[in-house]
Parts: C-alpha cells; sequence; structure tokens
C-alpha cells in the first residue's frame, strides 16, 4: 500500500513538474510565421523602394527558376550551391519557424533541414506576380514511412526581386502544423481537445 501511495506521489510530482515546463517554454510562442511584426513591416517597405520588375517574361521565368532550383531536389548539395546564386547577400527571409537577414545564417539552416529531411521534394505552381510582387505557390512532400503515403503540404511564398534577378523579400505562407501535428500524436491529441472546447 505504501508503495502505490509513494508511486502516486512521484506521479503527480512528475505530472506537476512536465507541466510547469511545457506552461514555461509555450509562453513563448514558436509559431509566429506570419504576424506583421517589425522586422517584416520594415523589410516589406524596404524592399519596396528596392524591388524591381522583370524586363519581359523570359526574365521573370529565369528569376523564379533561380528559387526553384534552390529548393529542388532539396539536398545539402544543392541548397549549398544554389541558395546564394538565388538570394541576395543582403536580404529578408521568413519561413514557418525562423527568420534570416543574413545570407549565411540561411544557407547553414537550409543546409541543416536537408541533411534532416532526406527524401523532401517540392513541386511548384505557375507563379502569379503583381507588380514587384512574385506569388510562387508550391506542395511539401513528404516520403511516408513503413509503406505510408506521402504527406503533401500547401503553401506559397511571397517574394521580391532586386536588378541582379536575387531575391530580397522571401515570406512564406505555410501552415507547419499540417506536417508537424500527424508525426507527434501527443500534440495531435492536445490539439484536437482544444479545438473541441473552442468549436
Amino acid at each position: 500500500m505504501k508503495a502505490f501511495i509513494f508511486g502516486m506521489i512521484f506521479m503527480f510530482i512528475l505530472f506537476l513538474v512536465l507541466f510547469i515546463y511545457l506552461n514555461q517554454i509555450g509562453a513563448d510562442p514558436r509559431h509566429t510565421a506570419t504576424g506583421p511584426n517589425a522586422l517584416y513591416t520594415e523589410w516589406l517597405d524596404k524592399t519596396a523602394e528596392l524591388a524591381v520588375e522583370p524586363d519581359g517574361q523570359s526574365q521573370e521565368k529565369a528569376w523564379i527558376e533561380k528559387v526553384q532550383n534552390a529548393f529542388s531536389p532539396f539536398t545539402p548539395e544543392t541548397t549549398q550551391k544554389n541558395f546564394p546564386i538565388a538570394y541576395a547577400e543582403n536580404f529578408y527571409f521568413r519561413d514557418a519557424f525562423h527568420t534570416f537577414t543574413d545570407r549565411e545564417e540561411m544557407v547553414a539552416y537550409m543546409v541543416k533541414s536537408a541533411e534532416m529531411s532526406p527524401g523532401v521534394t517540392f513541386e511548384f505552381s505557375p507563379v502569379v506576380r503583381e507588380g514587384i510582387d512574385f506569388y510562387l505557390p508550391w506542395v511539401m512532400i513528404l516520403p511516408g514511412k513503413d509503406g505510408e503515403e506521402p504527406q503533401r503540404s500547401i503553401g506559397m511564398s511571397q517574394l521580391r526581386f532586386n536588378e541582379e534577378g536575387q531575391v530580397i523579400f522571401h515570406q512564406d505562407y505555410w501552415d507547419s502544423a499540417d506536417v508537424l501535428v500527424p508525426r507527434v500524436p501527443v500534440a495531435n491529441g492536445l490539439i484536437e481537445l482544444v479545438r473541441r472546447r473552442i468549436s
């Protein structure tokens, strides 16, 4: 009986510590991909003056192909080689998890991402342009595990280019929960509880 009571107390303390820890690390949201924060607004204004429109469809196609080549195939070798070609040295980049204004840091992040995501591919749809703003839709495809079907997640990137045809502004619009939540069943369960509560 004493062992049972001790075990229950231990489990309660463990749960309490875990709850406090998760509450602390969750207080500062990691998913800040699309909020119009100060840095985003600064670079949106800055690149409005620096960005240029392509001189015809062939130039537009060449610019977009450089971006596509940076992501496809998504391997450490191609990212290391092609991102410095597609992206300017001084630029703004924000995806679901990180923001960069330094090309070397962004390239290192992309190389690491490619190393951790073998087999990931991207499919691109035709770009839509409105003045200096390019909107490039894409589908990220993650290989299935143990014979499962590949996982597909849709997104879109807003791009602006300089006179050299390099990206100076890149903002992703993508719900990363599409990819992450199904891979963490406990998180999926917690989100479902919250969803039911507010529905």
